[in-house]
């Protein structure tokens, strides 16, 4: 890769390009002179201990059927054609592509004809929330991001690992620890076709039984016996919007409790916490002040207090998720405690 000195305006993406979980091509006259490792991943054929061009990442895309869109695939050396074009005329825009099966935000800023950089991000849209086909700017993903960011955290440390999925088990995002626990496979892999799989058969089966009646509005919640071949671990399949559904499983390990992770993750009070790992296993306003002891009012206001320094920033999502998978694998201490 070429060790030109890369100009301000594109180096300062680099930055960008981290806070907003993406990967980073810097382009000099169509060639590659910085690539993050999230772009080496991504474009993991590539050897890139030697020179890579714009039309090398996108001949290897359409060779290995990692672009699929019949309006490329009709004529991809027009469309090659075009895009160059379009990199060295236009200073900025944004598209939505996919590519793997997996829809990316991509964005191109560009300084003239030989300078130009491209941001791929996933798209990781709200697993509760309705479709959004709209491509966000660089600045309000990267603030949705930091601020989802403390929330993400909070499943790596409960040794929680998520991913969801469609109906028929095709991956569509995975925690940054469900992908470690797919590269090295073990309980879940990644199978053909994107789709999260067992190593064994019988456990594939009840696992894709499972996603198929959660996603279909058929079943509520399921916890699935998977057996790695050494011992059984249960990963659960909760509900996400319709026609997808969310897979996660724990680490064997002991996670650190739920409470001690929202006293310190959110600041919350000892008593604040008592109150959210509750709320999160069910309980009402009512069942806790007499669990607790206390006066119906003092609790009402303590659940409120946890909600705000909890849901800050629009964190509600993962909040849903970690504290659904805190009780699914018992994170959250037995109701009597």
């Amino acid at each position: 890769m070429a060790t030109t000195e890369i100009p301000t305006e594109l180096s300062d993406l680099i930055r960008i390009a981290t806070d907003v979980r993406g990967a980073i091509l810097i382009y000099e006259r169509n060639v590659v002179v910085f690539a993050n490792s999230e772009a080496r991943e991504l474009h993991h054929q590539h050897d890139w201990s030697t020179v890579i061009t714009f039309d090398d990442i996108f001949q290897v895309g359409v060779a290995r059927g990692r672009i699929a869109e019949p309006a490329i695939l009709a004529d991809p050396e027009a469309h090659l054609a075009y895009a160059k074009m379009a990199r060295a005329r236009e200073l900025s825009f944004q598209f939505r592509r996919n590519y793997d099966g997996v829809p990316y935000d991509r964005y191109h800023t560009g300084l003239n004809a030989d300078w130009n950089a491209q941001i791929w991000v996933p798209v990781r849209r709200s697993v509760y929330d309705a479709d959004d086909s709209s491509v966000p700017s660089l600045q309000a993903l990267s603030m949705r991001n930091r601020a989802q960011a403390t929330m993400a955290a909070l499943l790596e440390r409960m040794g929680v690992a998520a991913a969801v999925v469609t109906a028929d088990a095709r991956l569509v995002d995975s925690s940054s620890l469900m992908v470690r626990h797919l590269r090295i496979g073990g309980v879940l892999e990644r199978g053909l076709g994107n789709k999260l799989t067992c190593g064994d058969a019988q456990s594939a089966a009840r696992l894709h039984q499972a996603i198929a009646a959660v996603a279909g509005g058929r079943n509520g919640e399921a916890l699935v016996p998977v057996c790695d071949g050494a011992a059984v671990q249960l990963v659960a399949v909760m509900p996400a919007r319709e026609g997808q559904a969310i897979v996660v499983m724990q680490d064997l390990a002991r996670p650190e409790p739920l409470q001690e992770i929202l006293i310190s993750a959110f600041g919350l009070t000892k008593t604040q916490a008592e109150v959210a790992v509750r709320v999160a296993a069910g309980e009402s306003a009512e069942e806790i002040a007499a669990a607790l002891d206390r006066k119906l009012g003092t609790v009402r206001r303590q659940i409120a207090t946890s909600k705000e320094k909890i849901a800050v920033g629009g964190q509600q999502d993962i909040a849903r998720v970690v504290t659904r998978a805190a009780t699914l694998f018992g994170g959250i201490p037995p109701l009597n405690s």
